[in-house]
C-alpha cells in the first residue's frame, strides 16, 4: 500500500476479521504432541476474542468467565496458552458425576494463567481445573476458594506470590467441601511473609473425604497441609511437603475436631518454624488420625510433636536426598532412603519417585441405599455464633418443606420449618441455654418434597456443645453509628481487631487486654450499604508467650 493511503471502512473491517482469524488459527494450530494429550476442546477463550462471539476456535470468547458459563456437563473449555486472564472466575455451572465441566489450557506450548480468585460456591459440583497456572495474588485472601463437591484440581501450578492462603476448602456458613481431589500440582509461595501462622498451602477448614495426592507442596509461609478444625476422612498420600513454615497438622477448635485422616507415603521435610507432623486441639481431641509410612527429615522442632489425637507407625527419619532442592527438583537421587515415597508421577506425565499407596479402607460401615439417598438429598451443618447460640444450615437438592428440630437429651431446643427451593440452603437459629452441656446437640431434619414423585428423607447430625473459649467476641451496631467490636479474654495479652467489607478495609486496632477483662474497638461503617456483611477478625497474642488465638465473625448491617 502506498505511504499515506487510507483504508476504507469496509476494507478495514475485512482486514480486522482476517487478523482475528489468523490469531485464532495460531491459537489452535500448535505442537501436535501436546495437543494430542490435551482433552478435546468444546469452546475457546483468547486474548483477541469477544464475549459476544460464538466461542468456537475461530471465534473465541474473551474472558474465562464467559467460557465457563457456556459449558454443559461433559464439555471442555480451553483457554489460550501463554495468556493471562485477570478476573474472578466463579463456578456458575455444574457437571454431573462422570461428566464434569472442565477448564484447561488449550493445545499448544505453555499454560494459560488465571490471575484472580477461583470461587466454587456450595451447590456447584463435578468441575475439573487442569493444566493451568493459578495465581491468587490479586484475590482478597484465598485462592482457590472451594465450597462445592466433587471438584478436581490436577496438574496445575498454584501460587499467590506470598499474598495469602492458597487452597481453602469449606467454610462454616458457606458450605462443606466434599470429595475434593488435589492431584499432581505444584503448590508454592502461598502466605504472607513474615509468617503469620494463618496462611497455608492447603487449608482444609470444613471438609469430607478430600484426596491430596502426588503434589509438590513447598516454600509456603505456614502449614503445607492444615487439617483444621473440621476435616474428616482426608487421604494425604505420595506428596513432597518441603520447606514450609510448618508441615502438616491434625487439629480442631471449639466443638469440632478433625478425625479419620490418613497421612501416608509422603516426604515431609525441612519445616522452618515447627515440627513436620503435629497436632493442636482447642476443644475435643480427634480420633482415627494416623501418619504412617512417611519419610520425615529436619523439622525445626523435630519430626513429630504434640503427638495427641493421632498415631504414627512405620515412618523413617532420613535425608531424602533430593536431586536439586535449591532448583526445586524434588526427584530422588539413587540410593535415597526415601525411595518409594513421594509422588508416583511428576506433573506433566514423567515418572516420579513414589511407590504408590493404596487408599485406606472406609473408616465406617457402608451406608445403606436409603441412607445414602438421604445424605445426598438433604445435608446439615452447624455453626456456633457464640457459646449459647448456633445456626443449623440445611441444604436440599429438591424443592420442599424442611423441618429442623434440635434436642439435648430429652429437651427440645426449638423447632423451625422453612420452604426451600431446589439446590438452596435454609437456616434456623437456636439457643442451648436450656441444654445439658455435657450432652451433644442432636439435630433431626426432614424434607417433604413438593414433587409427589420424590420421596421424603430424614437426616440427623450430632455435635458437642462448645465450652467457653479463651477468646470471645461480640459485634454490635446501631443505625447511623459505628460498629463496635468487644473482645473478652481469659488470659492477658495483646488483641488485634480488624473489619472488612469485601476488599475494603474498614480499620484495625490493637489493645492490651487484662486476664478476664474486655476491650473494644469502633469501626466506621458509614460507607457500607445496609444489608451488607462486615467480616470481623480478632487475634490474641498471649502475654505468656503461648499459642496465638484467632476468631472470625460477621455482622449484617440490617
Amino acid at each position: 500500500m502506498p505511504h499515506g493511503a487510507r483504508l476504507s471502512l469496509p476494507t478495514l473491517r475485512v482486514a480486522v476479521v482476517a487478523l482475528l482469524g489468523t490469531l485464532a488459527l495460531l491459537f489452535v494450530a500448535q505442537t501436535p504432541d501436546i495437543a494430542s494429550a490435551a482433552p478435546a476442546c468444546t469452546r475457546y477463550a483468547a486474548s483477541g476474542g469477544s464475549d459476544s462471539a460464538s466461542g468456537s476456535a475461530s471465534s473465541p470468547y474473551r474472558t474465562a468467565q464467559r467460557l465457563f458459563d457456556s459449558l454443559a456437563p461433559g464439555e471442555v473449555g480451553c483457554l489460550q496458552p501463554g495468556t493471562t486472564f485477570s478476573e474472578r472466575l466463579r463456578a456458575n455451572r455444574s457437571g454431573r458425576p462422570g461428566n464434569p465441566v472442565t477448564i484447561t489450557s488449550g493445545p499448544g506450548e505453555g499454560r494459560a494463567t488465571l490471575l484472580g480468585e477461583i470461587y466454587v460456591p456450595d451447590g456447584a459440583t463435578d468441575i475439573v481445573y487442569t493444566n493451568l497456572i493459578i495465581n491468587g495474588r490479586t484475590s482478597f485472601r484465598v485462592n482457590p476458594s472451594v465450597n462445592g463437591d466433587r471438584i478436581t484440581f490436577s496438574n496445575n501450578e498454584v501460587t499467590d506470590d506470598n499474598h495469602g492462603i492458597c487452597f481453602h476448602l469449606g467454610k462454616p456458613g458457606e458450605g462443606v467441601a466434599e470429595d475434593i481431589v488435589i492431584d499432581g500440582n505444584r503448590i508454592h509461595g502461598c502466605g504472607r511473609l513474615p509468617a503469620t501462622g494463618f496462611d497455608h498451602g492447603i487449608y482444609l477448614n470444613t471438609t469430607r473425604n478430600v484426596r491430596i495426592t502426588n503434589n509438590y507442596i513447598y516454600d509456603n509461609a505456614d502449614y503445607g497441609v492444615h487439617l483444621y478444625p473440621d476435616a474428616q476422612g482426608t487421604y494425604v498420600a505420595n506428596n513432597v511437603i518441603d520447606g514450609n513454615g510448618r508441615g502438616i497438622t491434625f487439629s480442631g477448635e471449639g466443638s469440632t475436631a478433625s478425625s479419620n485422616n490418613v497421612v501416608v507415603n509422603n516426604i515431609i521435610s525441612n519445616s522452618k518454624d515447627t515440627a513436620n507432623v503435629e497436632s493442636y486441639w482447642g476443644g475435643p481431641v480427634g480420633s482415627g488420625n494416623r501418619a504412617d509410612g512417611n519419610c520425615l527429615w529436619n523439622g525445626a522442632e523435630g519430626n513429630v510433636q504434640n503427638q495427641r489425637g493421632f498415631s504414627v507407625s512405620n515412618n523413617i527419619v532420613a535425608d531424602p536426598l533430593f536431586t536439586n532442592r535449591a532448583a526445586k527438583d524434588f526427584s530422588l537421587r539413587a540410593g535415597s532412603p526415601c525411595a518409594g515415597k513421594g509422588p508416583t508421577s511428576v506433573p506433566g506425565g514423567s515418572s516420579g519417585s513414589g511407590g504408590g499407596a493404596t487408599p485406606p479402607a472406609a473408616s465406617a460401615p457402608a451406608l445403606s441405599a436409603p441412607a445414602l439417598r438421604a445424605l445426598r438429598t438433604l445435608r446439615l451443618s452447624i455453626s456456633w455464633l457464640s457459646g449459647d447460640t448456633f445456626v443449623v444450615s440445611a441444604r436440599t437438592r429438591l424443592a420442599g418443606r424442611v423441618k429442623i428440630v434440635p434436642r439435648s437429651g430429652s429437651t427440645i431446643l426449638g423447632a423451625c420449618t422453612r420452604r426451600a427451593a431446589r439446590n438452596t440452603a435454609v437456616k434456623c437459629r437456636f439457643s442451648v441455654r436450656r441444654a445439658n452441656r455435657a450432652l451433644p446437640v442432636v439435630v433431626a431434619a426432614s424434607l417433604d418434597p413438593l414433587s409427589k414423585k420424590a420421596k421424603g428423607v430424614r437426616v440427623r447430625l450430632a455435635r458437642k456443645v462448645p465450652q467457653a473459649s479463651t477468646l470471645s467476641a461480640q459485634a454490635t451496631w446501631a443505625a447511623g453509628g459505628p460498629l463496635v467490636l468487644g473482645v473478652r479474654s481469659k488470659v492477658g495479652g495483646e488483641v488485634t481487631m480488624a473489619a472488612r467489607h469485601g476488599s475494603q478495609r474498614l480499620g484495625q486496632c490493637r489493645k492490651v487486654v487484662v486476664q478476664g477483662k474486655s476491650v473494644s474497638c469502633r469501626f466506621d461503617v458509614s460507607g457500607v450499604p445496609r444489608g451488607s456483611k462486615v467480616a470481623i477478625t480478632a487475634g490474641l497474642k498471649p502475654a505468656s508467650g503461648g499459642k496465638s488465638l484467632f476468631i472470625r465473625l460477621s455482622r449484617t448491617l440490617g
